[in-house]
């Protein structure tokens, strides 16, 4: 028997491409005869959408230009504003229910095969980071490393690799010193070219991303090819955890908006971080019920994930739903989040938070070329024939998954 065929969840790209107007999407939820999907419904009087970012409240003001100082000046990352008391909370399993386990049991049980998130804990014990990443000696040591900036709602949308003109250059130092404060700046990028210092600085490496950097033909399930006198890699870079990390650096409140892509860990070095994460088995064939949740449909909106904790998560329907088919957990200094694939989440930083980040398929970068920065990833349409490339095949791989 054949499964009927949906388009998978596209990687890195916003969750629809479409964008109906408020009245549109009022009717399809008003109208929807689903009994899959929830109502996620609004108030009956839909409260008004603040896309814009919030003020730095803390920022200084040069009363004779006018304008607004942005970078960060504290001696640590501690130091920085933190929201804890409003977005923290301790992990109740009612609320979060995620395993808390040791690298141990992260190892031993090769939880990074499986389709259930865990928190592991004491990840970072003995990292140099924890030393070389401190705010005052990352300027020192890597004040050159390159990096691109962005909203991150806007970068959420289309991922990192699409975003486009919503990305612009920068430095470990410019960010830091001139625009960490920024609503509108936040460092994330996963086609950075680490400094290689960086990267030691996070040895070792968590599996599984620690066996491929030991011996990468294994971890490809290499075997010998007498007809080519070679050994040959059974298993494609775009599906293989590899030996490189992306590094996010952000602020009290920052963080990208809901998105999805293949199985991922995120380290947190200082600060902490907010989740929210959703079964991916619950939306994958409806995306009327990914702008349900994810969205502020009343408003044709997507909002910052602070915005969306703050205002659309208390409706009763998005919180059931989180509440019996995802998690809402958070994630303290030291300890590493897995997110399985393709399973929806959100994250919002709580304090100066500094992270790593691996993926499969993700790969050491080159940088970003002048080209990268120059296109609107919003002018595109379902419409338009797209270039072919790896996730157009890894899209027919998941089409075949669906077989039975």
């Amino acid at each position: 028997m054949t499964a009927r065929r949906t388009a998978p969840p596209p990687r890195r790209r916003p969750l629809l491409r479409l964008r109906p107007t408020a009245a549109v999407l009022a009717a399809t939820v008003l109208s929807s005869s689903s009994t899959r999907a929830p109502s996620f419904a609004a108030s009956a009087a839909p409260v008004a959408a603040s896309v814009d970012p919030p003020l730095c409240e803390h920022c200084a003001t040069n009363p004779a230009t006018g304008e607004v100082d942005y970078g960060n000046h504290n001696l640590e990352w501690e130091d920085g504003p933190s929201s804890w008391e409003e977005f923290g909370h301790d992990n109740d399993p009612a609320v979060c229910g995620v395993p808390l386990i040791s690298v141990e049991e992260w190892e031993r049980g090769e939880y990074w095969k499986g389709d259930v998130p865990v928190i592991v804990q004491n990840v970072t014990e003995g990292w140099a980071a924890m030393e070389n990443w401190k705010k005052q000696e990352m300027l020192r040591l890597y004040p050159d490393a390159e990096a691109t900036m962005g909203e991150g709602r806007l970068v959420g949308e289309t991922g990192p690799d699409d975003a486009g003109k919503n990305l612009e250059p920068t430095t470990v130092k410019e960010y830091i010193t001139k625009h960490m404060y920024n609503p509108v700046k936040y460092f994330f990028d996963r086609k950075i070219a680490v400094p290689k210092g960086m990267l030691e600085d996070c040895h070792p490496f968590p599996m599984p991303t620690r066996a491929y950097l030991e011996d990468p033909d294994r971890a490809a399930h290499a075997k010998y090819a007498p007809s080519k006198k070679m050994r040959v890699r059974s298993k494609p870079d775009r599906e293989m955890w590899r030996d490189h990390l992306a590094i996010s650096i952000g602020s009290d409140l920052q963080g990208l908006t809901f998105h999805h892509h293949r199985e991922a860990w995120n380290v947190v070095l200082f600060g902490a971080k907010r989740w929210i994460l959703w079964d991916h088995a619950r939306w994958k064939d409806n995306s009327e019920m990914q702008w349900r949740l994810t969205r502020d449909w009343a408003n044709s909106a997507h909002v910052a994930g602070h915005e969306w904790i703050r205002r659309l998560y208390p409706e009763p329907g998005r919180k059931r739903e989180i509440r019996a088919h995802g998690h809402d957990c958070i994630q303290r200094a030291g300890e590493m989040m897995f997110v399985p694939h393709r399973w929806m989440h959100m994250v919002v930083n709580i304090g100066d938070t500094v992270s790593v980040i691996s993926e499969v398929g993700l790969g050491i970068g080159e940088g970003k070329k002048p080209e990268d920065f120059a296109f609107d990833p919003m002018e595109s349409s379902d419409d338009e024939e797209e270039e072919e490339g790896p996730w157009e095949e890894e899209e027919e791989g998941w089409e075949e998954e669906q077989r039975e």
